[in-house]
């Protein structure tokens, strides 16, 4: 599993936005450090960070990865219009 615990990879994302412009994660997919291509189905947004503000909105989410439970850091950039996974955790 240590093949998978990059930090700060850009992601493929499938997300939703409401009518406010609220964005809710929903799945997303990533190459490992052997170029495997992982897909992540989030279960739960434990946390977000949407402040218009800033440069970008942050959320924390829970997903299962080979069978465990894991929290996944994820950033969405504004203005490159780009997702990055900054951390897995257990």
């Amino acid at each position: 599993m240590e093949s998978i615990l990059c930090i700060d990879i850009p992601v493929q994302m499938i997300s939703c936005t409401d009518t406010n412009g609220k964005i809710t994660p929903m799945r997303f997919r990533f190459r490992d450090r052997n170029g495997e291509m992982i897909t992540i189905h989030i279960e739960k947004v434990v946390s977000t960070d949407q402040e218009r503000s800033s440069l970008g909105a942050n959320f924390v989410c829970t997903a299962s990865l080979y069978g465990t439970q894991r929290t996944f850091h994820l950033r969405y950039n504004y203005y490159a219009h780009e997702w990055r996974m900054s951390g897995i955790r257990e």
